[in-house]
């Protein structure tokens, strides 16, 4: 048998109204990845009737909001915290049929260049512009990124190594994304390491930025899909299907 604790890295957030579906769920993952449970807003009785079914215990504390919080560990956290080869992100409505771990395999034996891949793709297409003296100073280059794939946050796999190198690029953008509205900041700072003091930042006058999502500002699945296409490795995104291994429910309706 393989050393999944070695190979994965398996993250899945939830709250109070989740318990009943992360109980099966952690069950199902354990087996096969070091499992993270990221608590947004799991009471202690929660967790005592979790107990045993993860590896690592998280308690972000990014927002108050329940879903802020789990968009911001996603975002802001996953990279940091993942250390083996490749990391799965689920959500816990996520099902998964007790093989899953074979649709990963699967995939990864199938496309050994992928860095982020999953069953489903957004229904919207990636579009995003950022420009002026400020993108130019901190990424030197403007970006633009248009009619790009995206895989949704219900359950993608992503290469941990192309994440950690890429991880500045993800944290100047989900600055600009987060901290910015109409060209200027309204936001303290969330990424002090390497931005330019307040002076020096105002000096270089507003940004442009155009976003083809009106939930992009908060959007974890878009941002790092949209780092893959900044990248130059919008071919090593990859959808494909779950083959009734993995299922996301979405819409009323349960989708492979």
């Amino acid at each position: 048998m393989a050393d999944y604790k070695r190979q994965f890295d398996v993250f899945v957030c939830g709250g109070s109204q989740h318990v009943a579906l992360l109980r099966p769920l952690l069950e199902r993952l354990l087996p096969y990845g070091t499992v993270h449970l990221a608590s947004c807003f799991l009471s202690r009785s929660d967790l005592a009737r979790l107990r045993g079914l993860y590896d690592v215990l998280h308690t972000p504390a990014h927002s108050p909001e329940g879903y802020t919080n789990f968009e911001l560990f996603v975002i802001r956290d996953i990279n940091r915290l993942a250390a083996a080869p490749y990391f799965v992100k689920l959500d816990a409505d996520v099902q998964l049929a007790p093989d899953w771990v074979e649709y990963v395999e699967g995939c990864v034996a199938a496309h050994p260049e992928a860095v982020l891949f999953g069953p489903r793709g957004g229904s919207v297409d990636v579009n995003f512009r950022l420009s002026g003296a400020l993108v130019r100073r901190l990424l030197g280059r403007d970006l633009r990124v248009t009619n790009a794939r995206k895989v949704i946050g219900g359950f993608y796999v992503g290469k941990t190594s192309f994440f950690k190198e890429h991880r500045r690029l993800m944290d100047v953008v989900h600055e600009f994304m987060w901290c910015f509205r109409g060209g200027v900041r309204y936001r303290p700072g969330i990424n002090p390491d390497g931005w330019p003091p307040p002076a020096q930042e105002e000096s270089l006058g507003p940004v442009e930025m155009t976003e083809g999502s009106p939930r992009f500002q908060g959007n974890e699945d878009t941002l790092r899909s949209l780092v893959v296409h900044a990248a130059g490795a919008g071919g090593r995104l990859h959808v494909i299907d779950g083959g009734g291994r993995v299922r996301i429910y979405r819409g009323g309706t349960m989708n492979p």
